[in-house]
């Protein structure tokens, strides 16, 4: 059963789009055909834009989730924040990041993952620019034109890597999310001084425009060679005989294990992960550590994950069963929150390796979303499936971890609780990481439903 999304009326738009399309890429293409050398260095260099473009592109994508939080009292007071507002703003992202990644897939099934990723990088700019509108409304809406940019970015870059790099899925994934890693602890120390030497808060969340923008004109200098990819791999296709796989609709996914396993793997360690950007400076600021100290230890969190977002997906990627890996990080990610609860001040800077070690989880499921997609297809219904109610699970971590600690005045049941999340994570993402699971692919007669096809 084969289900369609298209508007009546449709066929004849998109035929009408395509057309003008082919009509602009031509004129970025060489008139003759290339010689064979010459076709191979082009894939080369072709090859390296890409790679370049998904860099800058992964750079971009915590760059103004990372700077709001350190801007939170500045904002407040330039601006006159609520207390509602100031309490929305941090939980807003995700939020954003579940509602609208799953239209991600959906865009990128009539478009394209790469046309796609470049519109995303776009509505990023003109977010990132709304926001530094010094008022409340340009706050509000440029956070969440940012957010639903973010989102798309989020979904669509596995996509993107297993399209162009389906056998360095490791390696490559290891590359951006090691820029995410990167962009965070970069926006999270210059938010501060960025502001003071800009004039002010606004105008500090403005500034992260000018990488969006250098991200969006790198990814759309690097479109005549995805276009060529992408019509090699079609021509490719076309002689071999291979037929065009079929979409695979989110709906589909709601009865499937696997996809289930990976939206819990996702949200449970995104879970962590915010909690730990969010609270853990006031968690040890409330234990008698100065404000300036707090924020060195969470530097330090970030400093330990940012190589091991490289090394755990070239790692797992290698590996034939993820399964050791995914429990072994769920463990030190506990083992960390437990040195917090016993002493959160002398053992602080344990806890912050222990913890960037931990949170190396990102990065392996990841990885794992493009291992058990199986093809292009898969890929995007797993990531925005995994991703957007993934994210819904998350934003319950920071609310619950901020109401607990207040309302007991003691974070030590909310660091509990954060044990128990990241063991639980362990577990999932094992359960996923199994060569059992296989991948999931579009089976045949049925466009809407998912397999599992030994890996």
């Amino acid at each position: 059963m084969t289900i369609s999304l298209d508007r009546p009326g449709s066929r004849e738009t998109d035929l009408l789009e395509t057309d003008l399309l082919e009509r602009v890429e031509r004129l970025t293409e060489p008139s003759t055909p290339a010689e064979p050398e010459e076709r191979r260095q082009q894939q080369v260099a072709g090859g390296a834009l890409i790679l370049a473009g998904i860099i800058l592109v992964a750079a971009n994508l915590r760059l103004g989730v990372s700077s709001t939080g350190p801007l939170l009292d500045q904002l407040r007071d330039r601006l006159h924040l609520g207390a509602g507002v100031v309490t929305l703003l941090p939980t807003l992202w995700v939020v954003i990041f579940a509602f609208a990644g799953p239209a991600g897939s959906w865009l990128a099934r009539r478009h394209g993952a790469g046309s796609v990723l470049a519109a995303s990088l776009a509505v990023l700019v003109a977010g990132s620019a709304v926001r530094g509108i010094p008022d409340v409304p340009g706050l509000l809406a440029g956070s969440v034109l940012a957010g639903i940019g973010i989102a798309l970015g989020n979904v669509l870059l596995p996509v993107v890597v297993r399209t162009y790099f389906p056998h360095r899925i490791g390696a490559i994934t290891g590359i951006y999310s090691t820029m995410i890693a990167l962009g965070s602890t970069v926006a999270a120390g210059i938010a501060v001084p960025l502001s003071n030497t800009l004039g002010g808060p606004s105008a500090g969340l403005e500034f992260w425009t000018i990488p969006a923008l250098a991200g969006l004109a790198l990814w759309l200098v690097s479109h005549p060679h995805r276009r060529r990819h992408d019509r090699g791999v079609a021509a490719a296709a076309a002689t071999s005989g291979v037929a065009q796989r079929p979409h695979i609709p989110l709906k589909s996914l709601a009865k499937n294990k696997l996809a289930w396993a990976m939206t819990f793997a996702f949200g449970l360690q995104s879970m962590s992960g915010y909690v730990v950007m969010g609270w853990i400076p006031t968690v040890l600021h409330d234990h008698g550590m100065s404000a300036a100290a707090a924020g060195t230890v969470l530097s330090v969190t970030f400093a330990v994950n940012a190589p091991l977002s490289f090394v755990v997906p070239l790692t797992a990627a290698r590996l034939r069963s993820q399964r050791l890996l995914a429990m072994a990080l769920g463990v030190v990610f506990g083992l960390g929150f437990v040195t917090l609860i016993i002493a959160p001040v002398s053992l602080a800077y344990l806890a912050a390796v222990l913890i960037g070690v931990g949170m190396a989880a990102f990065p392996l499921v990841l990885t794992m979303i493009g291992l058990r997609g199986g093809t292009p297809e898969g890929t995007a219904a797993l990531s925005a499936f995994s991703q957007s109610a993934g994210y819904l699970i998350a934003a319950t971590g920071p609310i619950m971890f901020g109401i607990l600690g207040h309302a007991l005045h003691s974070w030590t049941i909310p660091l509990g609780i954060m044990v128990a999340v990241v063991l639980a994570q362990g577990v999932v993402a094992s359960y996923v990481g199994s060569p059992k699971r296989g991948t999931l692919t579009a089976s045949g007669g049925d466009s809407g439903s998912a397999t599992a096809a030994a890996n």
